[in-house]
């Protein structure tokens, strides 16, 4: 869910901010990569996991671009009631979805009846879509075997992101999920649909020292606007529309102004989840565990030892699943990304 019509917002309050990304700019930069939604992304267009990902790691080796990969731990008790929701939803569309098949097979329709049928169960379908354990490792062990620094979060890959992106370890991050802006990262890009870097068109850059300028907010106000929007952090509580979020934070000055204009008197929700954003409580053994750490801190330092590869794996999935993929990208899967300091 992210943030509740921040991108919305954004087309409001500072629509020159929504631009393309100019991928030569990117040359040598460390872009980290929310990597879950980019394979939920790939099964929403019935593209295999794998598949997509290859080719993102080729084009963003095209453009010298050092990709990060983060993957998602535990989720943490605070999204609890918003993940029950969403499988909540996801059961429904699965019942809606199967009487849709039911009534293409038995009902009296029309072709036009029909093709409205079929479209909503195709709805329907991205809906559902769920990312299996073996899907995640299948990504993985390609990460691995193409000499890709990846990391494994303790918890959310959103907080690891947004804790290296802080301490300028990572240059942008790739995502699906804007609420990384209210996380206070610098410049996110973010596809439109399943595009890969490079193309001309379905990227957006959101660059948020732009967006707070055109806007008039303090960071501060910023991130206690998003909240007052609504996160997946405030799932039981009042929230309020962009416009009125927006306006009722610049011109009260803080949150706790703002909720008793609207007679909120429970703040603690609020102050949790913008504890939560802005990382105030975090530790880095909370984040990651040793390994990874160490892994990380190996690999900014240019040691050669901090990822491997497995071409051998690489050609086998040559043979199977990317016979597709154009030589000169399936090439690139043979570049490891070892920085060189």
């Amino acid at each position: 869910m992210g943030i509740r019509g921040l991108t919305g917002w954004i087309r409001w309050a500072s629509p020159a901010a929504v631009v393309s990304p100019d991928w030569t700019s990117y040359k040598h930069k460390r872009i980290g990569i929310d990597i879950l939604g980019f394979l939920y992304k790939a099964k929403a267009n019935n593209i295999l996991p794998v598949v997509y990902i290859a080719d993102l790691i080729a084009k963003c080796r095209q453009y010298n671009i050092f990709p990060v990969p983060v993957f998602d731990g535990k989720p943490p008790d605070e999204k609890r009631e918003t993940i029950r929701l969403r499988t909540e939803a996801r059961l429904k569309n699965d019942e809606k979805r199967k009487q849709l098949e039911s009534d293409l097979e038995t009902a009296n329709m029309s072709t036009d009846q029909r093709v409205t049928v079929e479209k909503e169960m195709g709805n329907l379908a991205i809906g559902s879509i769920y990312v299996t354990t073996d899907e995640r490792d299948e990504v993985k062990r390609f990460l691995y075997a193409a000499g890709v620094m990846f990391l494994n979060a303790n918890g959310e890959a959103d907080n690891v992101l947004a804790y290296l992106s802080r301490r300028g370890e990572l240059d942008a991050v790739m995502t699906n999920d804007m609420d990384l802006l209210a996380r206070g990262v610098q410049t996110l890009l973010v596809p439109t649909g399943a595009n890969l870097p490079g193309d001309k068109t379905g990227w957006i850059v959101y660059e948020l020292p732009r967006i707070l300028t055109e806007a008039g907010l303090l960071y501060q106000q910023f991130l206690e606007m998003c909240v007052l929007m609504g996160c997946d952090y405030t799932s039981k509580v009042k929230s309020l529309p962009y416009k009125q979020s927006y306006f009722k934070i610049k011109y009260n000055g803080n949150l706790h102004r703002a909720l008793e204009s609207v007679q909120v008197k429970d703040f603690h929700p609020y102050d949790k989840a913008i504890d939560i954003l802005n990382g105030r409580n975090e530790t880095i053994e909370w984040l990651m565990n040793e390994k990874q750490w160490l892994k990380w801190s190996l690999w900014l330092k240019g040691d050669a030892t901090a990822i491997g590869t497995e071409t051998s794996y690489l050609d086998d999935l040559r043979q199977s699943t990317l016979k597709i993929m154009n030589n000169d990208d399936y090439n690139r899967l043979f570049q490891s990304d070892n920085l060189v300091v």
